[in-house]
């Protein structure tokens, strides 16, 4: 099913995908500190966090709806289906980062699992980045980006 439609004004949806983008910007170089202190819950959190609001810049930016955990599903499921050659990379990062959520809730991953769940997120982080115009990212990728801040 493809995304439900959302009309804003451009001046909006500009200042929505700077807002998420900045977002994705804080969570994801958190994660190894509260990696390091044994917060696994905290670390996951921070993975599926990035994801979320880089899926939500790009929704945003598509004009698709994005307000709730299955909009973030159906913006991302229909972005593997328009890439055909990164469904893979696509879906896998989406299980790793819902997987995370979900340790949020019941902390089942330890250290290594959230770490071998980050190196799978990552991928699908770039993906979505490149989804976005020059203008929000520098022409960066994801991860040189995040350096910077």
């Amino acid at each position: 099913m493809p995304p439900r439609i959302r009309r804003e004004s451009p001046a909006r949806q500009d200042a929505r995908i700077r807002k998420h983008t900045a977002q994705a910007r804080d969570y994801w170089p958190k994660w190894p500190g509260h990696l390091a202190d044994g917060d696994f819950c905290q670390a996951g959190e921070k993975g599926w966090g990035a994801v979320a609001q880089l899926t939500k810049a790009v929704a945003t930016l598509r004009g698709w709806d994005h307000y709730d955990h299955v909009a973030i599903r159906d913006t991302i499921n229909a972005l593997a289906d328009e890439l055909p050659q990164l469904g893979d990379t696509i879906d896998d990062g989406l299980s790793a980062a819902e997987r995370m959520h979900g340790n949020f809730y019941e902390v089942y991953m330890d250290a290594r699992r959230v770490q071998i769940a980050m190196r799978r997120v990552l991928p699908l982080l770039e993906i979505l980045w490149d989804l976005l115009p020059d203008e929000y990212t520098d022409g960066t990728s994801f991860a040189e980006w995040v350096e910077q801040a």
